[in-house]
């Protein structure tokens, strides 16, 4: 495909440890937890990781084979060493037809379709290759006013990455749970189930996420190719991580999940 999108992922798989930074933020440790029990309540059969990276989300999978997909070598060479029972696959998610039609059980799209270009394309290939009454699980980013579509690299400019998926930004998009369904139903899939997860992120976070947004504006523009745009992240990621851990012990996400109706990320369930 004429586009650049595998040379991005292929710099930020090589330069980037995304998968152990994302899971050491209060979001990625309740994403991960979520995103296990609903793979528990999935029946038994082979798993199809999208947008697998080194294989962390389905690393507990012990129902069946798991394959995984990522569009970086690299990311899957590392995979390898953390999740070897994984098989895994280097493919662009647009094309899928390295896998045989009608012969997956169980699938996941976990934070992944939010930067593909072509999504319905991608749900097209993925309803060819999944049995008929094959399980679907797809998690985004949620929005609330305006969708998101390019976005600054961020920290991965700290790494070495410089070059995104459109100059120095990459597509960062994000859904609605309504979007994700409607889409899904375009597709052929019957959605069983749809809402937002991460209510604990709500609210509480906000004097926390000034403060990190004028710390990074600082150290981006005084420090923008350097780790102390990292450091920063990583030093208020750990204070929310930790302050929630413990005000949890005293009921505090389920407070949250009754005064905030939507969470951050949105997911549907859905079935061929």
């Amino acid at each position: 495909m004429e586009d650049n999108f595998r040379e991005f992922y292929e710099s930020v798989g090589t330069r980037y440890p995304e998968d152990s930074i994302v899971y050491e933020t209060l979001s990625g440790h309740l994403r991960k937890r979520w995103i296990s029990e609903k793979l528990g309540q999935l029946p038994e059969g082979n798993l199809l990781d999208c947008g697998c990276n080194i294989g962390t989300l389905s690393r507990e999978w012990i129902k069946g084979p798991v394959f995984g997909i990522d569009i970086s070598y690299a990311v899957l060479k590392r995979g390898k060493e953390h999740t070897p029972r994984t098989n895994f696959v280097q493919a662009d998610l647009r094309d899928l037809n390295m896998i045989k039609k009608n012969s997956i059980d169980n699938a996941m799209a976990c934070e992944v379709i939010e930067h593909l270009d072509k999504p319905h394309q991608f749900l097209k290939c993925l309803y060819e290759v999944m049995k008929n009454g094959g399980n679907v699980l797809i998690t985004s980013p949620n929005y609330r006013r305006s969708r998101p579509r390019l976005v600054p690299l961020g920290i991965m400019r700290s790494f070495g990455v410089t070059q995104g998926t459109d100059g120095a930004q990459y597509l960062h998009t994000a859904y609605r749970p309504e979007e994700l369904a409607a889409m899904a139903r375009e597709t052929g899939f019957r959605v069983l189930d749809s809402g937002s997860f991460e209510h604990e992120m709500r609210g509480w976070l906000k004097p926390l996420t000034i403060l990190q947004q004028l710390l990074g504006s600082v150290s981006n523009r005084f420090f923008e190719e350097s780790r102390m745009t990292y450091l920063v992240e990583h030093f208020i990621n750990l204070i929310q991580r930790d302050l929630f851990i413990i005000l949890d012990s005293f009921g505090f996400g389920q407070l949250l999940k009754k005064i905030f109706e939507e969470g951050r990320r949105s997911y549907i369930l859905a079935i061929k």
